[in-house]
């Protein structure tokens, strides 16, 4: 059975264009234009982030913030190779199992304070202790700072992807002060090394950062290069503004309130692409549109409950009404040209069968026993997929309840195994080397599902530490098949994100998240 893959995109609007164009532009800003230092850009966000602490935060609400704040180690470049950052090289040991970091020096925190290699360390164990993705420092035997420009990290087994996994984005590894390393999550003070420091944070109102004069940039590198490279600091401060309304969005950028914003409708999009003042940045695969599954709470403990959804769900019309019509229906958990795309477990992808559900859930001894769906108002797409999920799982005979909480609060329910069966969310997998980071959630000792699967467990072991790419490949097809097969979550489609910014804004190149060091306001 061949892949069914589909698309689907309102207009005339080339989605993926503006993605392209930044790539191809290469690191740095064009010589040509003058860069003038000063001012204040306000972007307009989706949502408000429920933390700064990196450590304990998958939101890209958080991400888009905080990224400008803190630093790793390494990091992923434009063409999502892992690029150095504050590490100044590194080496693997013959046998694969230690890994030796020399860092830069002259990096100071926010604070005044020298960075050395035992704020590393400290940040290395306190993510061991803490990190919502703490998982891929588990074949870690020993971390050491032998000196203050050392770092040192032993393994007990060799993993082929260990830096593949340091310098992932989803829940990176920052850099903070020692001093932060017994702090809680949620509770660390605000402290990196980014061209920006943290300024004030009005609940419901805005985030504002500002400029922080003794970074000291990466030289290494000609321009931005991904989440690194070297960063100037050209505006006085950005303020990251909570739009929750897309109509808001527009016509903020629109009036010129706002510089820039995270997402725009298709339409409002197709619309303005012939507004010069208007740059639109469309960006295809932006993430995956999906629910996760709570394994422990009736009636998703059940697998034929849980195959019932999955196999009524008419993907197509959800995620029409989800992404305002742009989107792709494929059923890999990885995109079509990254060396993990494969096609296991496609036969469970978009069935869309509405009777055989309703089979399933008579098979099942489903007594109507309550459904609860838990999503947010703050993300569009995510509150719409709910809707429709709703919809179609009351047609096969459900009883559904939707729960909609602003995004800090339904995070917060998310992690209560007792509130909600179907959890509404984006999965963001690319920029990425493989699915290490994008899944690790599922996996142990995160275990989304609140249950742990040790097949899926070892299916994860074997896609890290298997000795050739292709292996890994062939594993992570099993681990995509088993998440399939055992519903670990739905997944609908894989969205494309239309940002925007005004044409005074200079230096602006579209990407994962809105990177406003090397970018300055004309005029």
């Amino acid at each position: 059975m061949s892949p069914r893959i589909t698309r689907r995109q309102f207009g005339g609007l080339a989605a993926g264009a503006g993605l392209a164009a930044g790539l191809a532009a290469g690191p740095g800003s064009s010589p040509a234009q003058a860069q003038r230092r000063g001012g204040n850009i306000v972007f307009a966000a989706e949502a408000q982030p429920p933390t700064m602490d990196m450590h304990f935060s998958t939101t890209i609400a958080t991400r888009n913030i905080a990224m400008h704040m803190y630093e790793q180690l390494v990091t992923r470049g434009e063409n999502n190779e892992v690029i150095p950052e504050l590490a100044e090289s590194y080496t693997e040991s013959p046998d694969g199992l230690t890994y030796t970091f020399k860092l830069r020096q002259g990096i100071k925190f926010h604070n005044g304070k020298t960075m050395t290699s035992a704020d590393v360390l400290a940040s290395y164990q306190r993510y061991q202790r803490i990190g919502l993705s703490r998982s891929i420092l588990g074949p870690v035997a020993s971390m050491t700072a032998p000196d203050p420009a050392t770092f040192t990290i032993v393994l007990r087994q060799r993993v082929p992807v260990f830096i593949d996994e340091l310098s992932q984005f989803a829940v990176p590894v920052t850099i903070h002060p020692s001093e932060e390393m017994g702090k809680e999550g949620n509770r660390i003070d605000p402290i990196g090394t980014g061209p920006y420091q943290f300024g004030e944070w009005v609940p419901d109102s805005h985030v504002r950062l500002r400029r922080y004069d003794g970074y000291t940039a990466d030289t290494r590198y000609p321009g931005t290069n991904g989440f690194g490279g070297n960063k100037t600091a050209h505006v006085d401060t950005i303020e990251f503004r909570y739009v929750r309304e897309p109509g808001g969005r527009v016509a903020g950028l629109e009036t010129g309130q706002f510089h820039a914003v995270e997402d725009i409708p298709a339409r409002a999009a197709e619309r303005l692409r012939n507004n010069t003042a208007i740059q639109i940045h469309p960006l295809r695969f932006f993430w995956q549109q999906d629910a996760w599954m709570n394994h422990v709470k009736a009636p998703t403990n059940n697998l034929l409950v849980r195959r019932a959804i999955q196999t009524g769900l008419d993907m197509e019309e959800i995620m029409t009404v989800a992404a305002d019509g742009q989107f792709d229906l494929q059923p890999g958990f990885q995109y079509p040209g990254n060396p993990y795309y494969v096609t296991d477990g496609q036969e469970f992808y978009n069935v869309n069968n509405k009777d055989r559900a309703r089979a399933l859930l008579r098979e099942a001894g489903y007594r109507g026993e309550q459904l609860v769906l838990l999503t947010n108002s703050t993300f569009q797409s995510m509150y719409n997929a709910g809707v429709s999920v709703t919809e179609q799982l009351r047609e096969i005979g459900m009883t559904v309840r939707m729960d909609v909480f602003d995004w800090p609060t339904a995070q917060a329910n998310q992690r209560n195994r007792e509130a909600w069966n179907l959890w509404f969310t984006g999965q963001g997998t690319g920029p990425a080397v493989g699915p290490f980071a994008a899944y690790v959630n599922l996996v142990s000792p995160q275990n989304q599902a609140f249950e742990p699967d040790p097949v899926l467990d070892g299916f994860y072991n074997e896609m890290r530490t298997l000795p050739t790419e292709r292996e890994r490949i062939a594993a992570f097809g099993r681990f995509q098949r088993r998440a399939y097969e055992h519903v670990h979550f739905i997944k609908f489609g894989d969205l494309t994100k239309v940002q925007a910014a005004r044409s005074t804004v200079k230096g602006f190149r579209p990407y994962r998240i809105p990177r406003f060091w090397n970018v300055w306001l004309e005029g």
